[in-house]
């Protein structure tokens, strides 16, 4: 498998950065990997507080058990709290894409080394 492939599908598959550590580029891997941490832990902290939230609900009383109202409180809270949470999703998109497309250059600019077989 060419060193491009390799880099790309590190970078798809595993988590942004991966393929340019496969590059021995470190530095920006750990940019890539810093910053979609970072995004990443934000969304999650979102996700888990808004859990928190139906859940504090569901135990006092004010949501039924029932999978009809916690769906209706779960879309009512998400249209509430929707604008940073997608601006989060687009920015892990996009460093996502980014180190992909990075990879793909850094690996087109590494020479081939030639090994006897």
């Amino acid at each position: 498998m060419k060193k491009t492939t390799k880099a790309i599908l590190l970078s798809v598959l595993v988590f942004p950065g991966a393929g340019h550590i496969y590059l021995k580029k470190y530095s920006p891997a750990c940019g890539f990997i810093g910053a979609f941490a970072f995004l990443l832990s934000i969304v999650i902290s979102a996700l888990v507080e808004q859990a928190e939230k139906i859940s504090q609900k569901i135990v006092s009383g004010d949501i039924p058990l029932d999978i009809n109202a916690i769906s209706q409180a779960l879309v009512e809270q998400n249209a509430n709290s929707g604008q940073q949470t997608s601006f989060t999703g687009y920015a892990l998109l996009f460093i996502w894409l980014f180190a992909m497309v990075d990879a793909y250059r850094l690996a087109k600019q590494v020479k081939p080394t030639i090994t006897n077989k």
